[in-house]
């Protein structure tokens, strides 16, 4: 009984005395980013974000009801990125073909750097692109960083 009591007292310590809030896939909360390497993760705010990433996206042609980005995605930090998540809301591709170095979930509404893509080297630039069936740039929001 008093191991059990110890056990319980030393995790509600560590809880109250551990601030981060540990995260898994698509478990943040609205405002917060999943970062995770092999050994741990933690929801952190998208302003520190700011600090680890540089996403833009940009429009290179637009039709009357269509119109064409690129999105470029820069690692700000000393570590190679594996894998880069956007929430991807009011994303209806023209195709399902008209996205290149990218991947879409449609049932998970995500897009991502292919598994085929050897992560994000310190300091590089990715850049992927799609045709969406809208003119108005998709409002694109980092979900997750999962560094190598």
């Amino acid at each position: 009984m008093r191991s059990i009591i110890l056990i319980l007292s030393f995790i509600c310590l560590i809880s109250c005395c551990y601030s981060m809030e540990i995260c898994g896939p698509r478990s943040c909360r609205n405002g917060f980013v999943c970062i995770s390497d092999y050994t741990a993760a933690r929801c952190v705010p998208v302003a520190q974000v700011k600090n680890i990433i540089e996403f833009n996206i940009t429009a290179q042609g637009t039709w009357a009801d269509s119109a064409q980005f690129q999105g470029s995605i820069k690692n700000l930090t000393n570590q190679k990125f594996r894998k880069v998540v956007f929430h991807a809301d009011h994303f209806e591709l023209l195709k399902q073909s008209s996205i290149w170095n990218a991947r879409r979930d449609y049932e998970q509404n995500e897009i991502y750097i292919p598994d085929y893509q050897d992560g994000i080297a310190p300091g590089a630039i990715y850049q992927f692109g799609f045709i969406l069936s809208r003119t108005e740039k998709p409002p694109l929001v980092i979900k997750s960083i999962r560094y190598a």
